[in-house]
């Protein structure tokens, strides 16, 4: 990059230029945080005053005789957002490669808690009459940290044939944000799981023929299986159990590949069958008088997946394209159902089976002067199995669900610097006739209820882009987007989300004032609302239950401004500016008589952050180069999720439990980093 800025032309493509010219970098520095970014150090892990290595690394060696790469490349070894990737290739016969990752995830705020057994299967949560004192023990950031290692390798059997494996084990341990009980208390999910992966393919690509053939394989496994939870310390109490993800796995055999009938004909295909399972011995099952006499041992899970898919493309004319996509998709659950809640008349696990068939046909017609004509059709519909005790249907049911989609552009080369898109598309849902929830305690109210992903939707969708090269120096690409969703269910079934839309706009701009100066800039505005119809039940003595709507506003604005420049052959600066704010608004419609005391309507949400970066490059000669960033963030929110209406932290209740989630809601932290760039070939 800047290394060679001052010294070097190159053809403007960056892995073309590695290609022609092989070379290599690496790069070491220092860099300092100050301030506060819990909110910025979610994925880095820092989060307040702290000093980082810089260190990065991209080796790229080719020996020309035998046609051999050795490539390494290092990123973020300094701190704990890191990856190394290594490979071994001999151009067109064979490849090894390694690579690691490590991502890691803080929570954003602190827990201060009395709790012992964090991070173990046994916890116990201590309580005021304990003596504990609510906002004292230990300040914990809960955090949880992936490591994956991959392999991989190909053969080239021929110049048609191809054989490759590629191989991933990644591990996740940490803590993650739990709860327990009826009421609010607080509890650590402990994580400690391996998932392997591994995918075996060969490829053929002939002239007119290409297939692919191969297994996937996935394992899941938890060293945690069963978390036991205690309220209070002196004296356990109120025990509760709190299940954790088991051992499964999934094997995979899939075939897909394409035929060339014609120069302008193609015809596609994909085959897959996958086989799920979920047999881990349930560790409830061990514990007396917790499961029923009758309960499993093991779940028996299983879940077989069929996948045929075929496509064809063809232009029958040079003024017209065609595409053409079937689908079939089956999810058999052989999963059985068993009575996991013995009380009253009890409750059963409810597998579920999908078949779902659907169908794309469009076509593109060039009408002259610059004009296409987009046209498409897209076909769904779902058969789904019916659930087996009709009984403990909760929510009302329908066992086939169909959508139809009609869409239409039109595009427009208005001139050699202009183009423009004009996109339609309407689509309905609907299905077979619903059938009622029906509960064991005799409540009707859920009987209402229309299922988000099965009610009957109308949905309308508009898109307009438009590409302007204004100038040698100056592009312009505008984009604007809207849709509105309706909900029209029957009039039995009117409860749940009854309209919906949404709306964006955004502009982006690219300007070069000379060779050595250039400015991007660009501006988004989005808004999504729903308005959702429920049931209240108010507990207040004396007022009747109601019915109340909720109208959910979510508004995103973002900005952005760059610049770089030169402003010496050796001397590289540039500038960065990001803000971004968004609003979620609840507006409901309950009278304030049907609160309770101490409760009032949802407060908005306002969220904002600014970036502010700057950076300074300069070659000391062909090979080494000095970079100087300086990053400046603010991150500002008045989200209530972890706090009191007045400010105050959230707290795990007065009598049972007493821990604390602190957080900071206005939040800012300033990077100042050097470091020294060494380039060879």
């Amino acid at each position: 990059m800047a290394a060679t800025s001052g010294y070097a032309a190159d053809t403007g493509d960056e892995e073309v230029d590695l290609l022609i010219n092989p070379s290599s970098s690496i790069s070491l520095g220092v860099g300092h945080w100050s301030g506060t970014r819990e909110q910025y150090g979610i994925f880095d892990g820092l989060r307040d005053d702290e000093t980082i290595a810089l260190f990065d690394a991209d080796i790229r060696l080719r020996d020309d005789d035998t046609g051999t790469w050795i490539t390494a490349k290092a990123r973020n070894l300094g701190i704990d957002n890191r990856d190394v990737k290594l490979r071994y290739e001999r151009q067109g016969n064979w490849g090894v490669g390694f690579s690691f990752n490590q991502i890691p995830r803080y929570a954003q705020y602190t827990i201060i808690t009395g709790m012992s057994g964090l991070g173990t299967e046994t916890q116990a949560v201590p309580a005021p009459a304990d003596g504990y004192v609510p906002g004292t023990g230990d300040d914990v950031v809960l955090d949880t940290k992936r490591e994956a290692i991959g392999l991989d390798f190909f053969k080239y059997l021929s110049p048609n044939l191809n054989f490759k494996v590629d191989y991933r084990n990644e591990t996740k341990e940490g803590d993650r944000h739990w709860g327990r009980g009826g009421q609010a208390e607080f509890a650590a999910e402990p994580i400690d799981s391996t998932t392997r992966q591994v995918d075996v393919l060969l490829e053929y690509a002939g002239k007119e023929f290409q297939l692919t053939g191969g297994y996937y394989g996935s394992w899941f496994e938890n060293d945690n299986d069963l978390v036991t939870t205690y309220r209070g310390l002196a004296a356990p109490g109120s025990q509760f159990y709190l299940s954790l993800p088991m051992d499964n796995e999934a094997h995979q055999f899939y075939l897909n590949g394409g035929y060339n009938f014609t120069p302008t004909t193609r015809g596609t295909f994909r085959v897959s069958y996958t086989h799920a399972t979920q047999n881990e011995h349930l560790p409830t099952s061990d514990i007396p008088g917790l499961a029923a006499a009758i309960a499993p041992s093991k779940l028996d899970g299983e879940i077989n997946t069929t996948l045929v898919q075929l496509g064809l493309t063809a232009q029958p004319t040079d003024m017209l394209s065609l595409v053409a996509n079937l689908r079939y998709h089956d999810v058999d659950d052989q999963t059985p159902a068993w009575l996991v809640v013995t009380a009253g008349t009890g409750v059963h696990s409810t597998p579920m089976s999908y078949e779902t068939i659907s169908g794309t046909l469009e076509g593109t017609y060039r009408l002259g002067d610059g004009y296409s004509v987009i046209g498409g059709v897209d076909y769904k519909t779902q058969d789904r199995s019916v659930p087996q005790y009709a009984a403990e249907r909760y929510v009302p049911f329908r066992s086939r669900v169909d959508e139809l989609t009609y869409r239409a552009q039109l595009r427009k080369s208005l001139s050699e610097t202009v183009n423009g898109a004009l996109s339609l598309s309407h689509s309905d849902r609907d299905g077979s006739s619903f059938s009622p929830a029906i509960h064991s305690d005799g409540l009707t109210a859920d009987s209402l209820i229309s299922p988000i992903n099965i009610a009957d939707r109308k949905r309308n969708k508009v898109r307009a882009t438009v590409d302007w090269a204004a100038t040698e120096s100056l592009g312009l690409q505008f984009n604007a987007e809207a849709s509105r969703d309706r909900y029209e269910g029957p009039a039995s079934v009117d409860y749940g989300l009854t309209e919906g839309s949404a709306r964006l706009f955004s502009v982006d701009a690219d300007y070069a004032f000379n060779d050595n100066w250039h400015m991007a800039a660009w501006a988004s505005w989005d808004r999504s609302k729903a308005t959702q119809r429920n049931y209240h039940d108010t507990n207040i003595g004396g007022l009747a239950d109601t019915d109340r709507t909720a109208h959910l506003t979510d508004t995103g604005i973002s900005l952005g401004l760059g610049l770089d420049g030169k402003i010496s052959s050796r001397t590289k600066v540039g500038a960065d500016i990001e803000w971004t704010r968004t609003t979620s608004e609840y507006d409901d419609n309950i009278p304030p008589a049907y609160y309770l005391a101490n409760v009032s309507p949802l407060d908005d949400i306002v969220n904002r952050s600014t970036k502010i970066s700057l950076f300074a490059d300069y070659a000391i000669d062909k090979q080494s180069a000095l970079r100087f960033d300086v990053v400046h963030e603010i991150w500002k929110s008045d989200d209530w999720t972890w706090q009191f209406s007045d400010g105050s932290p959230f707290v795990y209740g007065t009598t049972n439990d007493g821990t604390m989630v602190v957080y900071d809601p206005s939040q800012s932290a300033t990077f100042v980093g050097l470091r020294y760039k060494y380039t060879f070939m």
